[in-house]
């Protein structure tokens, strides 16, 4: 049984989130047993969500509090990532002295699960921050642990040519090689490591489909009890939908949040009165976060745009907390889908459902996922300047080539999800080929 830790917080309330966790448990499966730990700002919720899957240690502290909403200002966040990095050159002189005894002078449970881990997974879905996994980086060299980034998105925190680009993107790829290996899960961020010159000259690095494809749903049957519970109806069309808050703040940049959001909601209003209307469907807002922040709540959003709404009779809100499994088994019973969450939108292609995704220009997750390792990149429409007329004839001609697509989708799919285990093969095979070559782990 491998010690495998995950160094980052899986908010088990962000849907999204709990399915790469899954997924990647998935994506080891094969390759053998691992006990995974994994960190939390909010233990006392994902004890109770992940009971049986990971032990869940409480990062408070020690993790950045932003780093899990972005919320806080300047100040905020320069302390909270001067009091990691200051715990973790403490950690890693200690370590130098006297080993995993360190660990019994500073007695955090996270030091402790440093200490033991066998193989370091880190960076999931953009987590990849400078500050934060750069630090870890270098500490799990110094400690000598097997450490990966996977199944990730790395990309420049802003386009802007400036000295502190430069600064950042130097430090990116500084830490980057000090890492075993490199997974991630579309082309876009592996342009970005070798314009910053990080290569298989210096590591290995591979590029495989996004963890949640290969996370198992519920039944159809399973699916359907659960919607119907919600009172969704089974003889008309539905077409599923899942908005966060956040993404509208990409909308009009320049402007102030709240002037983005109010701006960027009534071309929202105005498609669910077209699907509504036009296409005499009903609209199932299926939230893909419920928290734990008010910022995180995708509920808040469904009812903001149903309020507005001509047709608010035909627009249903699941207002239940379901699991990555059961919101992927309703996706599959949706006649097709628009939003702005990227997992959301994998749910539904996983079982061949067109799909709508709203994101920003420069979300490389989206665009490389969706758009070029599926072939849709004609689906994605870009939120920064999001009007009504453009959003409903992109969804209309979805609604009116939806066989096309399926059944392209159908075609990609089992390849996709194949690919997606490899992952698991790279990282495993690290530890594997340590135990057969007679190594200890540190």
């Amino acid at each position: 049984m491998i010690k495998l830790l995950i160094p980052e917080d899986f908010p088990s309330q962000n849907k999204g989130e709990a399915s790469l966790f899954y997924g990647l448990k998935e994506s080891l499966r094969p390759y053998g047993n691992a006990n995974i730990t994994l960190f939390s700002l909010h233990p006392e919720i994902d004890r109770v969500n992940y009971a049986g899957e990971a032990t869940v240690i409480d990062a408070r502290g020690i993790t950045p509090a932003h780093i899990l909403d972005g919320q806080g200002g300047k100040f905020t966040k320069t302390f909270n990532y001067l009091n990691f990095i200051a715990k973790h050159l403490l950690f890693g002189v200690l370590y130098t002295f006297v080993g995993k005894n360190a660990a019994r002078i500073m007695s955090n449970p996270v030091w402790q699960a440093y200490s033991e881990a066998e193989l370091i997974l880190m960076s999931h879905d953009s987590f990849y921050t400078p500050f934060y996994n750069g630090t870890q980086a270098l500490l799990f060299k110094l400690m000598g642990k097997p450490t990966v980034i996977y199944a990730a998105t790395i990309k420049r925190g802003e386009e802007k040519a400036n000295l502190k680009t430069r600064i950042i993107d130097a430090w990116v790829a500084f830490t980057s090689k000090q890492l075993t290996l490199i997974t991630l899960r579309e082309d876009l961020s592996k342009a970005y490591l070798t314009e910053i010159g990080v290569t298989e000259k210096d590591l290995p690095i591979k590029v495989f489909p996004d963890l949640a494809f290969i996370v198992p749903p519920v039944s159809k049957d399973e699916a359907w009890e659960l919607l119907r519970k919600e009172r969704v109806p089974e003889g008309r069309p539905l077409i599923g939908m899942a908005i966060s808050q956040r993404k509208l703040d990409f909308a009009f940049p320049g402007h102030d949040i709240p002037d983005r959001r109010n701006r960027a909601l009534a071309p929202l209003v105005e498609l669910t009165d077209f699907i509504t209307g036009e296409l005499d469907a009903v609209v199932v807002f299926i939230p893909h976060s419920i928290g734990p922040t008010q910022i995180l709540d995708d509920r808040i959003t469904a009812d903001m745009i149903r309020e507005k709404s001509r047709n608010p009779e035909k627009i249903l809100i699941i207002r239940n907390e379901y699991s990555s499994q059961q919101l992927k088994g309703m996706a599959a019973c949706l006649d097709m889908t628009v939003g702005t969450r990227l997992h959301f939108t994998i749910d539904a292609v996983c079982s061949s459902v067109p799909s709508l995704l709203i994101t920003h220009d420069g979300d490389l997750r989206c665009h490389g996922i969706i758009g070029s390792m599926l072939g849709m990149q004609n689906y994605i429409y870009n939120i920064d300047s999001i009007d009504a007329d453009s959003l409903i004839k992109m969804a209309a001609d979805l609604w009116e080539k939806r066989a096309e697509v399926s059944s392209h989708l159908t075609g990609v799919m089992d390849g996709i999800k194949k690919d997606t285990y490899r992952h698991g093969e790279e990282a495993m095979a690290l530890v594997q080929n340590a135990f057969s070559e007679g190594r200890n782990l540190p």
